[in-house]
């Protein structure tokens, strides 16, 4: 069986990725905190309690345990437009890829490294949003993705490290933050509270995180189709706020009032996010039609909402 370490293995992705692979893959996690009750639950999986800022043993672990195959999801997210939090960033979203990069470039089991980048790298720019745009980032943390996609891209031309880079769209799904859009929405519906938020014009591409960890479990799979690749990995649909809190409100019955334009759009609001994923389904020769609908639907029964 293959082996997958995951570094910050135990945020919303992670979990879920670690939940689809269980039973595929030997499943290895680093992170700064353990999270024992999701241990205990599933106890095939081998955790690193580490921090990458203050520990340094990180050539040792992974020269011990050999991965297939290495998922790194550690970033600091953020929506804010403040350039004082640009340096924080750089030095965790680009800082950790280096020391990554340093600890794994001599391993001769490697057949992947997996670097997540951000649907925001394209900043906003007309949809469907293709791998070869030039990016207009529009806040620090979406430039500071993009100057990490960069040097994952260069790490390969330049010295032939198998990488990869995955921009996602908007996913939603367990283990979420509940002040997270989707969340946010179903758990206000849940307990027929009022919302207030935008017009709702604004459409994005969402995707089931279910079905994300499959779309993942693809590129594994087609790894060498991949190296050196920036690949889009959503639905490829995208549809308005609006819709999305409507169907919800409807399928869950509720009884809460949304006030549609309450809330003014962000400046530079970016109207159309959509994800071309041609690229996705040529490397993987997979349809991947999912259904955001359903996934609505799975989620909201998942989390006691019907």
């Amino acid at each position: 069986m293959e082996k997958i370490l995951i570094t910050g293995g135990f945020g919303f992705i992670g979990k879920n990725l670690i939940e689809y692979f269980i039973n595929k893959y030997k499943i290895v996690v680093i992170d700064k905190f353990i999270d024992t009750e999701f241990t205990n639950k599933y106890d095939k999986i081998k955790a690193y309690e580490y921090d990458f800022f203050k520990d340094n043993n990180i050539n040792d672990i992974l020269e011990n345990e050999k991965p297939d195959y290495i998922i790194n999801l550690i970033s600091i997210v953020s929506a804010e437009r403040n350039m004082e939090i640009f340096d924080d960033m750089i030095q965790v979203n680009l800082g950790i890829l280096l020391k990554l990069y340093n600890a794994s470039k001599n391993l001769s089991s490697l057949k992947l490294f997996l670097q997540f980048g951000s649907g925001e790298e394209y900043g906003n720019i007309d949809s469907p949003l293709n791998e070869d745009n030039r990016e207009y980032p529009n806040s620090p943390y979406s430039l500071s993705k993009q100057l990490t996609t960069n040097t994952a891209i260069m790490l390969h031309k330049n010295y032939g490290f198998p990488i990869s880079v995955v921009r996602p769209g908007n996913l939603f799904g367990k283990y979420q933050p509940n002040n997270k859009f989707i969340p946010y929405i179903i758990n206000q519906l849940k307990e027929n509270k009022k919302i207030e938020t935008t017009f709702g014009e604004q459409k994005r591409d969402f995707i089931y995180a279910v079905d994300f960890a499959k779309g993942i479990d693809l590129i594994l799979k087609n790894s060498q189709k991949v190296i050196g690749e920036i690949v889009n990995l959503s639905s490829g649909k995208s549809y308005s706020l609006k819709e999305i809190i409507l169907f919800c409100k409807e399928y869950i019955k509720s009884e809460s009032v949304i006030d549609f334009g309450k809330i003014p759009y962000r400046e530079n609001e970016m109207m159309n996010f959509q994800l071309d994923i041609r690229k996705f389904k040529e490397k993987t020769k997979e349809e991947f039609e999912i259904n955001l609908f359903d996934g609505l639907k799975d989620y909201i029964n998942l989390s006691g909402g019907k």
